[in-house]
Formats: structure tokens, C-alpha cells, sequence
């Protein structure tokens, strides 16, 4: 039988900025440019410190607006809005990644392991253009020390 892992807080809060995001650029769904952005408005947790140490996190989230596409007006949906099938994917590989390290919870830093395995994504781009070492990024995400989230 498989557990169900449960989301840390930050993750949590990462999500709900994700669907901020995506609702504040007029589209009816949340997309991985939007699960990364949620990380970078939450300003806490692993993959944001991790993003800190890589990167001019302040200039990622204007690179993310630019990489959107156009949105088509203010989201007809009630309640939490849809993940697109890639986000959907990214998610799933996230909480893969977090029972892969025998870890009761999900956080920030397996989302964001998740995204980078999308190599030929905008956000890859955006981070490489941005002066990450996605290797060294992945490096930092996935040593073995636990998730310091809550």
C-alpha cells in the first residue's frame, strides 16, 4: 500500500501563490511558469534559498511573466483552478521524488527538482539565462539532509 504524502505549509503556500499568479495573467489554469513563480512569491523554503544561491531571484519573476503566454481575461473558475497536464506531471513527479527519499512530506525542493527534470522547459531556460547551474541547483536540492520546511 502506498501513503499518502502530505504537502509541507511552504509548499502549500507556493501553490496558492501559483493560482494567484495564474488568475493575475488571465488564464483558467496553473502552468509550471506558475508553480515557480509561487516559489519565488512565498520567499521561503529549500528551493527558494537554493534559487537564492544560484540566481538573481528577483529578476526571475519578470523573466517568468515574459515567458507566459497571453492570457484570455479573469478565470471563469470558482475555487482552487486546474493544473495543466504538464504542472499536473511536475506535481506527481514531486511527491515520486519525496517518497524516492523516504520523506513523510512533500516541499518546494522536490517541486522544483520535478521542474528542472523538464530540461527543455522555459523555466530551464530561464534559469540558465538567469546564471543558474541547473546541475549545481539539482546538486543542492538533492542532498540527503532532510526538508527543513515545515
Amino acid at each position: 500500500m502506498t501513503t499518502r504524502l502530505g504537502f509541507t505549509d511552504t509548499l502549500s503556500a507556493a501553490l496558492i501563490h501559483a493560482d494567484e499568479q495564474a488568475r493575475k495573467f488571465g488564464h483558467d489554469f496553473v502552468g509550471t511558469e506558475h508553480l515557480l513563480m509561487g516559489i519565488l512569491i512565498g520567499k521561503s523554503g529549500d528551493a527558494f534559498r537554493s534559487l537564492q544561491a544560484e540566481t538573481n531571484v528577483e529578476q526571475l519573476l519578470p523573466d517568468l511573466a515574459r515567458a507566459l503566454p497571453d492570457g484570455s481575461g479573469p478565470a471563469n473558475v470558482t475555487g482552487r483552478l486546474p493544473l495543466s497536464p504538464k504542472a499536473q506531471r511536475v506535481v506527481n513527479a514531486a511527491i515520486s521524488e519525496a517518497q524516492a527519499a523516504a520523506q513523510t512530506t512533500v516541499s518546494t525542493r522536490f517541486l522544483l527538482l520535478a521542474l528542472l527534470a523538464e530540461s527543455d522547459s522555459a523555466i530551464c531556460q530561464i534559469l540558465t539565462d538567469g546564471g543558474a547551474d541547473l546541475d549545481e541547483l539539482r546538486g543542492l536540492l538533492s542532498r540527503p539532509n532532510g526538508s527543513a520546511e515545515h
